[in-house]
């Protein structure tokens, strides 16, 4: 592919429902974001392949649905052997890689865990991490070619209620029909991360040189139906947003019919110019 890029920002956020972004949800406060994706292209039915972080992230890596890549849901430890990853293909290509995680450890023995460390590795607490050496590292010099996958869980599970005394018990919430009050814990901690941290990121990132992807593992459940994710196919948990920004593509659009999660990794191999031999559907 010629003009190939040369730069490249993932960004995974646990947990991010589709109706957690203001495009879909005008409830969500997030003009800083707003404002800085404000070009993105939102695909509208994007699709994650699996309902929990370590499969799904998996199909993200290898551009393979479970069954291919043998991580069939969350507790399976390693992937099948021989199998390519965005992380190694782009090393091998040359690019500086680098991958950092609010909780690193979900990638643990997964081929791609060696890329990828704690957000801070000074911080006890990763919900209280510095973005300094992420910021310091895109900052490289113009000529580095960079691949940066950042995964952001503060969205996931207790949506940053741990430690608040008097916490409510969220699943009692949803039986009791207190849905809504539910959701204003989560979508709090989904505007935390894209206010608070994502814009921090965003900001110093030159998009003229820049691809970034800004997706979900999964969604959440929040409802009557299903309460979290991990167990059941549900619209909440698989239906997720995808923002993407690609340089010097102009009047590009994203396919009106569905976008999978697997779609990810040829397409980011081709705009990196990173020859894989894909075998995935």
């Amino acid at each position: 592919m010629t003009n190939h890029i040369n730069k490249f920002l993932l960004i995974s956020i646990d947990s991010w429902r589709y109706d957690a972004l203001s495009r879909t949800n005008p409830l969500l406060n997030t003009p800083k974001f707003d404002l800085l994706t404000r070009d993105f292209m939102l695909a509208e039915r994007f699709f994650v392949t699996a309902p929990a972080t370590r499969p799904s992230h998996t199909s993200l890596f290898t551009g393979l649905y479970p069954f291919e890549h043998g991580l069939y849901g969350q507790t399976y430890l390693k992937m099948f052997a021989g199998i390519p990853n965005l992380f190694q293909l782009f090393a091998d290509a040359g690019y500086h890689v680098m991958g950092r995680s609010e909780r690193h450890d979900v990638f643990r023995f997964l081929d791609c865990d060696p890329f990828i460390t704690p957000l801070d590795e000074r911080a006890k607490d990763q919900h209280l991490a510095s973005l300094e050496n992420v910021v310091e590292w895109i900052a490289h010099p113009a000529a580095t070619r960079q691949f940066c996958f950042l995964h952001f869980w503060h969205t996931h599970g207790s949506y940053g209620l741990g430690g608040i005394r008097s916490a409510p018990n969220l699943e009692k919430w949803v039986n009791e029909g207190r849905t809504e009050e539910v959701l204003r814990f989560y979508y709090a901690a989904v505007t935390h991360v894209l206010e608070f941290a994502i814009v921090e990121i965003l900001k110093r990132v030159p998009l003229d040189e820049w691809a970034v992807f800004i997706f979900a593992d999964h969604g959440e459940g929040l409802c009557e139906e299903v309460m979290a994710h991990g167990t059941t196919l549900h619209q909440n948990v698989l239906h997720v947003p995808l923002l993407v920004h690609i340089p010097g593509r102009s009047g590009l659009k994203l396919p009106d019919g569905p976008i999978s999660m697997i779609d990810l990794f040829p397409t980011i191999a081709n705009l990196g110019n990173v020859s894989v031999d894909y075998q995935g559907y």
